[in-house]
């Protein structure tokens, strides 16, 4: 077995993860970070979906007015150039020969009201089918007008339509000589027109209208912040109308996954690449546009973020103060058990007489003040074990020098035994043997314990001699159980209590006989009860109630007393049953009806009994 002083050391060794401190620490950090964090998840998860969906439906409303706008501003375009309908000579202007010069000055003037008539219209290009003519009108210079075969070359393609919109190219003059004032650079779109001969289908020339994209872009950029997000406009064929990057405009779009999702439905938005784009078709019978915005997450969440990051200082700095109010309530609570555990190291190395200083007024002030009290009634204690042990000692070899006293009489009765079987005297042996062993039980000091058969086998020798004196004036009998014969009971616990019966009640007894009874049984909970009732001599009240009172003293371990001659007895075998039992064993004594006593001894047979004795 391991060595005390190896056990408590093992115990007391620091253990910095599993000390009051650490765990109290580690339980306040769990207890505060996890329900911070996951608040701090949970509201940024709410309020990036709830930014998400605001974000979302004024985007939606946004981009819906953008393409109103941009719809009506080509609606204006369009009837613009319907103009050339309302006007019945400017059909037979078309047909008449170049030479018709009030004819054709009549065409200039339709031409520039039409280019009046819209904002931002760049030039006009018309060219006459019938009488091969090419006119172009511009703002800045005076209208052109030479004789061409065919219609140039841009046009050529869209004379199969109604009404159509090219993409936004470069701006250039219709194969005229350029002007000082042309801006080739200059990007527009296009709306093309096929003139008929109505209601017939013949074509009497096209009309070709470059706008400038000053006026798209001025709605367009009422539809995003230039700073962090995109907006583009392309037709169904993917070419760039407008871009927020100038470099984009009259190019293809880049992005065909782009251009995949803005194909599946009218309006809609999607995430891709890290940004969420909205997009919204504007078909009309001339064009098919689609706005597309595109908003990066880092700013479509960035409210989110703000109040995430504001949650996120707020909890650490509730973080830091719970840190440092556990920190300081822990070193409160264990420093005083630290201060405890080294006072217990020095009283280990054999210090008792530590002084013990602490001067709280709480529950710890309290602590130290039981423990000063413990040290004091143990260091007592131990002066008394000194002197208990030195009076041992005395007793020890008094009991040495008495040794021969017993052999001499063992011997005694042995031959005086023989004596009585020479003269045929069989009863005084018996009674002589029985003597003997009631001696010798008593005297034997090498068991402590016995079981209750051993007892009562020896107060059965005891009352055997008793008889032999009263005669037929005494009766007794014993009634025990079978399941109580070998539970182990203090030695001599039993004859001190028969005994009483022959010192005190049987001079009196009822009808003039004696009468006495044993009876043990077992009651629940492992209880022994050994019950002892005669019919002797009641105690007088007053006798009654301090020997009682003297018994539960006693069982309550704060004063033994004898109470008169009576209780003895009875005290001799309740210190013998507190000292071999740790579990609080009683003994109760009552008078009876009409007469007697009664002695119950309850003795606990799942007690610890020490073996101090023994060794």
């Amino acid at each position: 077995m391991p060595k005390r002083g190896h056990y408590v050391n093992e115990r007391d060794k620091p253990m910095k993860f599993r000390s009051i401190r650490s765990r109290l620490i580690q339980f306040m950090l769990l207890a505060t970070t996890i329900p911070l964090l996951l608040s701090i998840s949970i509201t940024y998860i709410h309020t990036k979906e709830t930014i998400k969906e605001q974000a979302l439906e004024e985007n939606r409303h946004l981009i819906f007015q953008g393409k109103t706008n941009l719809s009506n501003y080509l609606d204006n375009i369009n009837k613009a150039s319907l103009v050339v309908y309302n006007d019945a000579n400017f059909l037979r202007n078309l047909r008449k020969i170049p030479e018709d010069y009030r004819a054709v000055a009549e065409v200039f003037t339709l031409l520039q009201n039409i280019q009046n008539t819209v904002s931002g219209i760049e030039r006009i290009y018309l060219h006459a089918s019938q009488s091969n003519q090419s006119t172009l009108v511009t703002p800045a210079t005076f209208p052109k007008r030479e004789f061409r075969p065919v219609p140039y070359v841009s046009t050529v393609p869209y004379e199969k339509f109604t009404t159509a919109v090219e993409p936004t190219h470069n701006s250039h003059d219709y194969g005229f000589p350029p002007s000082p004032t042309s801006y080739t650079k200059r990007q527009v779109f296009t709306f093309h027109r096929t003139i008929t001969n109505i209601p017939s289908e013949k074509v009497l020339g096209v009309l070709a209208i470059d706008v400038r994209l000053d006026s798209v872009a001025a709605i367009c950029e009422q539809l995003f912040n230039k700073k962090n997000e995109q907006l583009v406009i392309v037709d169904q064929g993917g070419s760039v109308i407008y871009s927020g990057n100038d470099e984009q405009i009259g190019q293809k779009l880049q992005d065909q996954a782009v251009l995949d999702h803005i194909g599946q439905n009218v309006s809609g938005y999607f995430e891709m690449n890290g940004a969420m784009h909205v997009y919204e078709k504007m078909q009309t019978p001339y064009t098919d546009w689609t706005i597309i915005k595109r908003i990066p997450n880092a700013t479509l969440y960035e409210r989110a973020t703000e109040l995430t990051k504001i949650n996120t200082v707020i909890a650490v700095i509730a973080l830091l103060v719970i840190i440092f109010g556990t920190l300081f309530i822990s070193v409160r609570i264990t420093e005083p058990i630290k201060r405890l555990t080294s006072y217990m190291n020095r009283i280990q190395s054999g210090q008792l007489n530590v002084d013990i200083d602490w001067s709280s007024r709480d529950e710890t002030g309290i602590m130290f003040a039981r423990f000063r009290q413990m040290m004091d009634t143990i260091n007592n204690l131990i002066l008394r074990e000194y002197k208990l042990e030195l009076a041992n000692k005395t007793n020890q070899l008094k009991a040495l020098q008495a040794q021969i006293n017993p052999h001499f009489l063992y011997n005694t009765l042995q031959s005086i035994g023989t004596l009585a079987l020479h003269h045929n005297a069989p009863r005084i042996y018996a009674l002589l043997t029985s003597l003997s062993k009631i001696m010798r039980y008593s005297m034997n000091n090498n068991d402590a314990l016995v079981t209750l058969q051993d007892e009562a086998e020896h107060v059965k020798l005891y009352l055997d001699l008793q008889k032999e004196r009263f005669g037929d004036q005494l009766e007794f009998s014993l009634h025990l159980e079978p399941d109580t014969l070998g539970v182990p009971v203090p030695k001599m616990i039993l004859q001190p209590l028969v005994e009483n019966f022959f010192k005190h009640g049987m001079d009196n007894p009822e009808g003039g006989k004696g009468k006495l009874a044993i009876i043990s049984r077992m009651e629940p909970a492992g209880v022994l009860t050994v019950t002892i009732e005669n019919n002797g001599e009641p105690i007088p009240p007053d006798v009654l109630s301090r020997l009682a009172a003297g018994l539960e003293r006693q069982q309550n371990r704060t004063q033994a007393d004898g109470n008169g001659e009576y209780g003895i007895g009875l005290h001799n075998v309740m210190m013998r049953l507190q000292l071999y039992n740790e579990h609080g064993s009683a003994l109760h004594i009552e008078n009876m009806e009409p007469q007697g006593v009664r002695i119950i001894a309850r003795i606990h047979t799942k007690a610890k009994y020490t073996k101090e004795t023994n060794e």
